[in-house]
């Protein structure tokens, strides 16, 4: 039994997290005027959980030299950051703070 949940344990924590179906609707408008585009990016950054220096500092433990551009962006319900360097592209997530596998946010949340 005590397997059992030792491994459930594991596969949650090796899921990234997600934003839920009302926090990724809130990103989107449908009226494309710059200034709600602008509430949209501020909306977004108000969800995140792990700060741009919190960021950095995962970035650069995976990436070990240059200098971390960040890039906050969402795909599906996936909200995370791009972090890039000369010869490093790290996406991080900005719920919990994993690092995502880009082929996982095409495929989107299973």
């Amino acid at each position: 039994m005590k397997y059992l949940i030792i491994l459930l344990s594991v596969y949650a924590f090796a899921n990234a997290q997600t934003m839920s179906p009302q926090e990724h609707l809130q990103l989107h408008q449908y009226n494309q005027r710059p200034s709600l585009k602008k509430s949209a990016e501020q909306k977004a950054h108000r969800m995140h959980r792990i700060n741009e220096k919190r960021a950095k500092a995962i970035a650069r433990k995976k990436c070990q030299s240059g200098t971390i551009k960040l890039r906050l962006v969402h795909h599906d319900t996936y909200l995370y950051y791009i972090a890039k360097t000369q010869t490093c592209t790290v996406y991080i997530n900005a719920l919990d703070g994993t690092i995502i596998d880009p082929k996982k946010i095409e495929k989107g949340p299973q």
